[in-house]
């Protein structure tokens, strides 16, 4: 059986991600049984979609989540490891006995990890755990408890742990490379899932000419991560000389530090918080550009949700250079225009709306396509299968004999 948990997200958070996942793992081992366990608002958020309704050998298991330190990741406390470590002991004991498991920690903290590991070592049959990796990877770089008990529990003492049945989960090649350089042990125990991607929600919303008004938009929570800076200072700039031509936007709200008026040329209010989907899925539908002033030193190390969701909604997208967005240039080609700097963004916006080639633009759109496609559920399926295969052979041996094994492919 797969026990799946996502232990940080609530409502709409990571929800096309944790779906994408949950569509590879049924289709990569179909005679699995799949229980996802999450909070209850993330499990209805996962379930308004008739593609994971459809997958019969998944189920939905509501969880609650600890309260202590939610979005602080990176703070161990002895708490919440216990609130963990209860929700997993409870998902393996009401799992079955007589076969191997693999708990996929699809979102947790270091201490989740941990509480992991030691349930898997204690449970009567055979249990591997593959953690999946997001932007608190950035964790290993940072901040350190000083108090020595804390720190063997933080996430870079998590990903030392030398344990066979324990592997990590990243979203681009670039990443494991850029966390080998910093751990060289996780080299051999980190692979790689392409981020998944679906483009079915925005088949339902017609694509917008490229035309005037032009339409660029910063995807996301407004953050200075994603450049907000970057963003709002080339707003002005660009509402300065072509007026009403062009229009800046935030898909995603703003957080309550960040006062209003610093949006003043956004062509809409940005609310504090996150957005519904709804407004979400309205915001992205109508941009021409999605605008990614991407900061290095984050962006080495997180994969970045507002490029995939360019890749999903065929956006073509002005992105300054960092590992993630020339690792997604090298595999889609001419998917928009990456520079070198924010001078350089400057530059291709400006020729953007100089030219307004809309045959360009058709090209740049259907090479977004293709790179669509080619992170759907059903090449996922075949790369996480390859995944587990290899990297856990005791689930899943090359003559598997059921029930004491995963079933056959």
């Amino acid at each position: 059986m797969i026990l799946v948990f996502d232990m940080t997200n609530t409502g709409t958070g990571h929800v096309p991600i944790n779906r994408g996942l949950l569509q590879a793992m049924s289709l990569a081992f179909p005679r699995q049984q799949i229980r996802m366990h999450a909070d209850a608002d993330h499990l209805a958020a996962l379930r308004d979609d008739r593609a994971i309704e459809r997958l019969l050998n998944v189920e939905f298991k509501p969880i609650a989540l600890s309260p202590l330190y939610r979005w602080k990741t990176h703070v161990v406390s002895a708490r919440r490891f216990l609130h963990e470590w209860r929700v997993l002991r409870a998902a393996l004991a009401a799992a079955p006995v007589r076969q191997p498991h693999l708990i996929v920690l699809a979102s947790a903290t270091p201490t989740a990890i941990a509480a992991a590991v030691m349930a898997a070592a204690a449970a009567p049959m055979p249990v591997a755990v593959q953690v999946g990796l997001h932007g608190n990877l950035n964790e290993v770089i940072g901040w350190r408890p000083r108090n020595p008990v804390a720190r063997r529990f933080d996430l870079r003492s998590m990903l030392s742990l030398p344990n066979p049945m324990l592997r990590f989960l990243v979203f681009e090649d670039c990443i494991r490379d850029a966390l080998a350089m910093i751990l060289p042990e996780t080299a051999l125990r980190t692979d790689v899932l392409p981020h998944p991607v679906d483009g079915r929600e925005a088949a339902g919303h017609p694509a917008p000419g490229l035309g005037v008004p032009l339409r660029v938009g910063l995807v996301g929570m407004a953050t200075e991560a994603k450049g907000l800076t970057a963003f709002l200072d080339t707003a002005r700039l660009f509402r300065q000389r072509y007026g009403d031509a062009i229009e800046f936007h935030i898909i995603g709200g703003r957080p309550h530090t960040t006062p209003r008026e610093r949006f003043a040329d956004i062509a809409h209010e940005v609310e504090i918080g996150h957005i519904s989907r709804e407004k979400f899925v309205a915001g992205l539908a109508r941009l021409h550009y999605v605008f990614l002033p991407l900061q290095p030193g984050y962006y080495s190390l997180s994969p970045s949700g507002g490029l995939m969701d360019a890749v999903a909604w065929g956006k073509p997208v002005i992105a300054s250079r960092v590992p993630i967005t020339e690792s997604l240039f090298r595999q889609g080609e001419d998917i928009g225009h990456l520079c070198d700097d924010l001078e350089g963004m400057q530059a291709a916006l400006h020729a953007v709306m100089a030219g307004m080639d809309t045959a360009r633009y058709g090209q740049q759109t259907a090479a977004l396509a293709r790179l669509r496609d080619g992170r759907g559920p059903e090449a996922l399926s075949r790369i996480w299968r390859g995944i587990v295969t290899r990297g856990f052979p005791k689930l899943v041996p090359a003559t598997p004999a059921a029930p004491r094994y995963f079933a056959p492919l």
